[in-house]
């Protein structure tokens, strides 16, 4: 199929794993995809950094068993060989000591003695509440979470009688991956990342996980340093006004996927009615910071990742880099991850480079006093733009969305991970979605 005197079939604004992976599928569908990605390199938040022999994951470094689609990209991609198996035990830290739990290991809530009977009893609810929606919990069928996204996750433990063991365990356990929000987050979100993470188990690439986008995309036509200043629909498709490596360039195409976050959709595209520039209007991503701290010696300690209740260390969870993912590291040194985000007392973020540098080591070095003197340096990744956020009945909205865009006769459509949830997985399929859509409508 041609392009029809246009620079391309479809033009897809963004080059995460949304983007690339919806090019990929216009591909395969026997169209001519084009990506235009603003930074100077494709993967979004699923990109990796290499400095002094040591491989940082700047966002995405654990991907879940039930990951088929990721799986299956890997395998096609000829990755196999770099699949390694990942670690998510997490010890947490309260004023009374440090308590651990592994991965797929529900037994260690059932067990732990330092929580009442009473909690127990709403373990075992909210496990037998994992299991009865487990289709719904995997990631890509959002669509089927309608039931769950009525309550917010402490709202949800309250009922079932968990305070304690949400307060206690999964709020400062988690609250890292949902952005540092877990407790206004739907209680839909809360179940997708314990039942993809901890129930099913995870894996990585031992290289980096950049390798997976940076590889699809190097099948399809890709230009980086490509900002999109404006969208157009016009009579004969749809143009597209971008600064390309500092140069103003006008191109066509015969249709638009925005492949990036969705308060960022309507500045670009005005001519969208009105209702979904203002439902795109209100996705909300946290902003956090990853402060990678390299270590020549790491400590020697049982869990890959450490977790903090507010009053031990607010606004913050360590990731020991090593221990979680292979290869991360050259051979005897370690590297403790610092996640940090801002809470009511604490304005983390918004001091600058040096000063989070300090305070991730001096958070490293309070945890493991044994890494005082090992520091060889800090790597400082921030995202403005860092994980989605999904309150109570968010979920809903997109996946109505989502049915609206199959039924759109414009030129346009939408993916990205706010409209399915806090995974790489979620965002693959969107951007798989997408295409198989605009596919269908330009066939017509």
């Amino acid at each position: 199929m041609g392009t029809q005197s246009g620079d391309a079939d479809v033009i897809v604004i963004g080059g995460g794993i949304a983007g690339v992976a919806a090019a990929l599928r216009l591909k395969d569908r026997g169209l001519e995809p084009l990506v235009l990605e603003a930074e100077s390199r494709v993967g979004g938040r699923m990109t990796t950094d290499r400095v002094n022999g040591f491989v940082i994951d700047r966002g995405v470094t654990l991907l879940g068993n039930g990951f088929v689609r990721m799986r299956s990209l890997v395998r096609r991609l000829g990755l196999s060989p770099l699949v390694g198996t990942g670690s998510f035990s997490v010890g947490i830290q309260d004023a009374a000591g440090c308590r651990g739990y592994r991965s797929g290991r529900f037994e260690d809530l059932l067990f732990d003695r330092g929580i009442s009977l009473r909690t127990r009893v709403a373990c075992l609810r909210f496990g037998f509440d994992l299991l009865r929606h487990h289709r719904a919990l995997v990631h890509g069928r959002s669509i089927l979470t309608g039931s769950l996204d009525g309550e917010d996750a402490r709202t949800y433990f309250r009922r079932i009688g968990g305070e304690e063991v949400f307060e206690r365990i999964f709020r400062p356990g988690l609250n890292g991956p949902v952005g540092g929000s877990v407790e206004t987050s739907s209680r839909v979100i809360l179940m997708q990342v314990i039942w993809n993470l901890l129930v099913r188990g995870q894996w990585t690439l031992a290289d980096g996980v950049d390798r997976i986008p940076e590889t699809m995309a190097s099948q399809v036509r890709v230009v980086t340093e490509a900002r999109v200043l404006h969208v157009e629909q016009r009579p004969k498709g749809v143009q597209v006004e971008a600064e390309v490596k500092g140069k103003q360039q006008t191109l066509r195409a015969r249709a638009v996927i925005f492949a990036i976050p969705g308060q960022l959709v309507p500045e670009l595209c005005p001519q969208l009615p009105a209702d979904l520039r203002e439902l795109l209007s209100r996705t909300q991503y946290s902003r956090i910071a990853n402060a990678a701290v390299a270590l020549s010696n790491p400590p020697s300690v049982p869990y890959a990742g450490y977790a903090f209740t507010p009053d031990v260390v607010p606004g913050a969870e360590i990731e020991m880099e090593h221990l979680r993912a292979p290869n991360r590291c050259p051979e005897g040194a370690g590297m403790a991850g610092v996640f940090l985000w801002n809470t009511p007392e604490f304005c983390r973020l918004d001091a600058n480079d040096e000063s989070v540098k300090q305070q991730a080591c001096e958070i490293v070095e309070q945890t493991f006093p044994e890494c005082r003197g090992k520091v060889l340096f800090v790597h400082l990744v921030r995202w403005n733009i860092g994980i989605a956020q999904f309150p109570p009945g968010r979920l809903r909205e997109m996946t109505a969305l989502r049915k609206r865009l199959a039924a759109w006769d414009f030129p346009f459509d939408l993916c990205g991970d706010y409209l399915d949830g806090l995974s790489s997985e979620g965002a693959l399929r969107t951007g798989e979605e997408s295409a198989d859509r605009m596919a269908v409508k330009l066939a017509k």
